[in-house]
Formats: structure tokens, C-alpha cells, sequence
């Protein structure tokens, strides 16, 4: 009997070890689980918030870096109230990138230590600025160079400009600071394809560093066209060009965004519309070109996360 009852004393302590080293597992399982989630979770916010740093600061690039840094802490603090400001550098003037770190508590995972009261996490993004190398729902208005703002003189936009088209010298822009263009580089152009593609835009994809040639024949049958546009305030997507020939038509270069005010004059040969040229932000663009020299970019870019 009392061999039995040893050995019933021995089983039972043997099994409250067991038991012991079953809940140790299961707690541990637990942190795994429900701590790992939630730090998880906690890492994938802090990403949120750099990445939504890094996009909005770069909208004030590449003229305004001190401004980027601002808006990259705002929004970083937006997406994730109390986090310690980011670090916010600048690789090269057209990107940012925002590095975060934080802090995420342990619940069950506290058991193993007080390392584990709470965990570091962090977060790095960069994103680029950069000009749309194609583009569509492009208008089929050209505008020299010397008249399209850049962002280098951003008191630029916003300002009332006047855009004058002259039949008689199509070709010179002392005399033409735009003119109409056969986006289907096929030489079959009409009024009625030219009024189509000022209210709705080109639908396909068009290249930079390409000649366009002009849209011969009746301008005044888009007149009509022109007025909606203005009525509208509608943001209209200008190509821009450096030269322009009888024979080889407009070397565009790149893109600009103007709101027609009001269109002027219509008639004979004489064309003149006011208007005024934004910044645009292109976001349906997967990416661009490097804008090499500032006084090539023109206010449309595109927004891209790198890392």
C-alpha cells in the first residue's frame, strides 16, 4: 500500500510539472500570437505613415525642400499620433526619404522579461518626383516653351497669361505661342477631332521628345469647345514645345496644365485665349523620366514610392 501511494505522489507531481510546462507553452503561443499580431499591425501603421510622409513631402519637391520636411512631420503625425518625428533627408532634390521608429507594448509576451514590455519597430520610405515621359488625356494645344511656367518661378502659376495664334506664322513664336496639333500623327485631322480631344482628352498614351504635326484646316469650329472648357474651369493638359516647322511640326518636350479664363478672340486668321497655368499632379502614371535641367519642368509630375 504505501509503495502505491509513492508512487501516486511521484505520478502527481510529475504531472503538475507536465501541466506546468504545458501552460508555459500555451502563454507562449499566446505572445507569439496575439503580440506578434499587434506588433505586426503596429509596424504595418508606422509603414503607413512614412510611406504617406514620404508622398506628401514630395509634392514640394524639387524647388522646396524645407516646405517637404514640413509636410512629410505633419502627415507622418497625421497617420500616427505621438510617434517621435521621422528623419527626413534628402538623397538627391527630387526624393525624400522619411525614416520612423516607434514603440509597440507586449502583453503576454512580459512573462519572458522586461525586454519584452515593449518592442522598437521602424519604418523607411522614399519616394521621387519626377515628369511624365508620356502622357494622356492630352489636349491638342501646344504652348512654346518661353510661355509655360516652370517650377522654378512657382509665382508664376496662377498668373493670367495670354496665348495668341496667329495663321498667317503659325510656325514662330514671337508671333504664335501655340498651336493645334494632329495627336494622331497620321495627317488626317479634322475640326471635329480636335473638339473631341479638347472636351475629353486623347485616350492614349503620348510620348515626349516627338514631332507632332500641325491640325491643318477650320480652327473656328472648336471655338464652342474652348468656352465649355473655360465655363468649366477644366484643368486641360498642354503639351509644350521647343520648335516648330512647316515640315517637321511641333517638337514637344514636355507637359503643362492651363485653365482657360477666356477665349478672346476666334475668328480669320487671329486666335488669343486667357488663361492661367497649375501645377498637376499625374496619378494614374506607374512612373516618369529624371527632369534634368529645372528649367524643363513644367508643373506636371508623377509620384512614385521607391522604397
Amino acid at each position: 500500500m504505501r509503495s502505491l501511494l509513492g508512487r501516486i505522489r511521484c505520478d502527481s507531481g510529475q504531472a503538475f510539472v507536465f501541466v506546468a510546462f504545458v501552460l508555459m507553452a500555451l502563454v507562449g503561443m499566446a505572445a507569439l500570437v496575439i503580440d506578434g499580431g499587434s506588433w505586426y499591425r503596429a509596424q504595418r501603421h508606422l509603414q503607413t505613415a512614412a510611406d504617406a510622409a514620404a508622398l506628401a513631402g514630395a509634392q514640394e519637391l524639387p524647388t522646396k525642400p524645407s516646405t517637404a520636411t514640413t509636410v512629410a512631420l505633419d502627415y507622418a503625425q497625421r497617420n500616427y499620433a505621438g510617434i517621435p518625428n521621422p528623419t527626413v533627408t534628402f538623397p538627391d532634390t527630387a526624393t525624400i526619404d522619411v525614416s520612423a521608429t516607434a514603440t509597440a507594448p507586449g502583453v503576454f509576451a512580459r512573462i519572458y522579461g522586461a525586454a519584452f514590455d515593449e518592442v522598437d519597430i521602424s519604418a523607411r520610405a522614399q519616394a521621387r518626383v519626377s515628369a511624365p515621359l508620356e502622357l494622356k488625356n492630352v489636349a491638342p494645344i501646344a504652348v512654346y516653351k518661353e510661355v509655360a511656367c516652370i517650377v522654378s518661378d512657382p509665382s508664376c502659376f496662377g498668373q493670367p497669361v495670354t496665348l495668341a495664334f496667329n495663321e498667317d506664322d503659325p510656325f514662330d513664336p514671337t508671333k504664335s505661342k501655340f498651336g493645334l496639333l494632329d495627336l494622331d500623327r497620321d495627317g488626317h485631322v479634322g475640326a471635329d477631332d480636335v473638339k473631341d480631344w479638347i472636351e475629353d482628352g486623347y485616350q492614349d498614351y503620348l510620348p515626349v521628345d516627338t514631332d507632332y504635326p500641325p491640325a491643318t484646316g477650320e480652327k473656328n469650329g472648336i471655338k464652342q469647345a474652348l468656352e465649355d472648357a473655360a465655363d468649366q474651369e477644366r484643368v486641360l493638359m498642354f503639351p509644350v514645345f521647343d520648335s516648330a516647322s512647316a515640315s517637321t511640326g511641333y517638337h514637344v518636350i514636355g507637359w503643362a496644365a492651363f485653365v482657360i479664363d477666356e477665349v478672346v478672340k476666334w475668328t480669320g486668321n487671329e486666335h488669343e485665349l486667357t488663361g492661367h497655368f497649375v501645377t498637376f499632379l499625374a496619378t494614374d502614371l506607374a512612373g516618369g523620366g529624371t527632369i534634368p535641367d529645372p528649367d524643363l519642368d513644367f508643373g506636371v509630375h508623377v509620384i512614385t514610392l521607391t522604397h
